[in-house]
């Protein structure tokens, strides 16, 4: 991101690496120059322990339509969640 739309934007540019866990690359012209970046790490789950533990849930075969049916039923009880970028 260039440093001079980072300084428009602090405040949320904060708030996103804080919430999102992640690091964003400040740039002059084509060189990085600095990085924000979260305190302390979002997770301490790998993405490789992740996927493992991913692949190891059983499968939904034939309940996968049911399954879809009562999460979109759940979610249209809740409101959108407005998004704080916007």
């Amino acid at each position: 991101m260039n440093v001079v739309d980072a300084e428009r934007n602090f405040s949320k540019l904060v708030e996103k690496v804080y919430t999102e866990g992640i690091s964003i690359d400040l740039e002059r012209g084509d060189q990085v120059i600095a990085r924000l970046t979260p305190a302390l790490p979002a997770s301490k789950v790998s993405v490789r322990d992740l996927a493992a533990f991913l692949e190891s849930l059983p499968s939904l075969d034939d309940d996968a339509e049911d399954f879809a049916k009562d999460v979109r039923a759940i979610r249209a009880e809740f409101p959108a969640e407005r998004n704080p970028w916007d």
